[in-house]
């Protein structure tokens, strides 16, 4: 292998978290794949603040290891965070980034290589695009969550792309230092920002299929951290689209259209529950419930609900949210008693939904908004 001091061809940059258990195997598959490639390169590993072994396992692989560079942060901080400083201490001139896991088999490098080589300033692997291949699929409530998730940056934030959350990606040394220098989000929220950050700047960014398997002990935690993700995703909106000022020709008609979509699904529901009558809850019951016509129209007036809504929150500012969804929750109330001359127990479930993301909405917009830059 050439000296230390050429230039590297290429960085492989690594968070590492808590990972003890796999590092050493991770170094050892990266290192001799990429002896085998040839040329110069370097492996950075970034130690988030680790409270295990993993910091002194890093070392000691850093001293025994040629081409290992180890990074430490003094506390964890979170993986946005890690890969901006190994971004900034990546000295290759094209730098690739995966997990520690290795998800993502090292055989992925050369085509993320081969993308940027062919003029794409940033590349992200995608487990959605048709040619993607999974031998070991995740969970299906994690899939779901992962395109839910992706529909909400797609509405919300205007970015095309099908998987924002790939732990796979790879870069121009340019533009790893752009995002080390203009990344604020520590979180898992990372890609989206920057993929905005390269939105702005004009990027050319390319998604392309990979093989990814999923991996036991993953650091993601579905109900821990998906909260705070949807949160980071409005504050996301207000930095990077600026504040819009609110306009009731631009926000009512949606508003409207959500209000109508919500009592709709209130009538739909009591007219299937009167068709089904009181019924024990039996077998046969769940089945005539999965059956019933009405069930299954309100799903999707409520799916048409919930949708309006979110394009209505993309047209104001944020610290009209929680105002607008009261103001709709209001309007459902005293349609249904009009209706129905009674509080519907989807009503007082709608009620808490309006809480739960109320609190959404404060702790979104509690933080100060960050001025758009030029």
């Amino acid at each position: 292998m050439a000296p230390r001091a050429s230039v590297p061809a290429l960085s492989v940059i690594v968070p590492a978290f808590n990972e003890e258990a796999r590092l050493e195997s991770c170094v050892a598959s990266l290192t001799r794949f990429l002896a085998s490639r040839g040329g110069v390169w370097e492996l950075v590993v970034v130690d988030d603040g680790s409270r295990d072994a993993t910091p002194v396992l890093l070392d000691r692989l850093a001293r025994h290891v040629r081409g290992l560079v180890a990074v430490h942060l003094p506390r964890n901080r979170g993986k946005g965070a890690a890969l901006r400083a190994g971004l900034r201490r990546a000295r290759g001139r094209l730098c690739v980034f995966t997990d520690c896991d290795l998800s993502t088999p090292p055989s992925q490098i050369p085509a993320a290589v081969r993308h940027l080589q062919a003029g794409h300033d940033l590349v992200i692997g995608s487990r959605v695009l048709p040619g993607a291949r999974l031998p070991v699929p995740q969970p299906l409530l994690r899939r779901i969550a992962g395109r839910v998730f992706n529909w909400a940056v797609q509405i919300l934030l205007g970015l095309p792309y099908a998987d924002t959350q790939c732990g796979f990606k790879g870069m121009t040394n340019g533009t790893a230092k752009l995002l080390a220098a203009e990344g604020r989000v520590d979180g898992f929220e990372f890609d989206v920002e920057w993929l905005l950050i390269a939105k702005e700047a004009k990027l050319r960014v390319l998604e392309f299929p990979i093989t990814w398997s999923d991996r036991a002990h993953t650091t993601v935690k579905l109900m821990s951290h998906s909260p705070a993700m949807f949160a980071a995703l409005f504050r996301l909106q207000r930095r990077f689209h600026g504040v819009i000022a609110y306009h009731p020709v631009r926000a009512m008609p949606w508003i409207l259209t959500s209000v109508v979509g919500a009592v709709a699904v209130q009538m739909v529901l009591k007219t299937g529950a009167r068709e089904l009558g009181h019924l024990a809850l039996t077998p046969a019951t769940l089945i005539a419930i999965a059956g019933n016509r009405y069930l299954w129209a309100s799903i999707l007036l409520g799916a048409f609900s919930a949708a309006t809504w979110l394009m209505s929150l993309a047209r104001v500012d944020l610290s009209f949210a929680f105002p607008m969804i009261s103001l709709g929750y209001v309007f459902v109330t005293i349609l249904s008693f009009l209706r129905f001359g009674e509080a519907l127990s989807w009503n007082r479930l709608l009620g808490v939904c309006l809480v739960v993301a109320g609190v959404l909405m404060i702790a979104s917009s509690g933080k100060p908004a960050e001025e758009k830059r030029a």
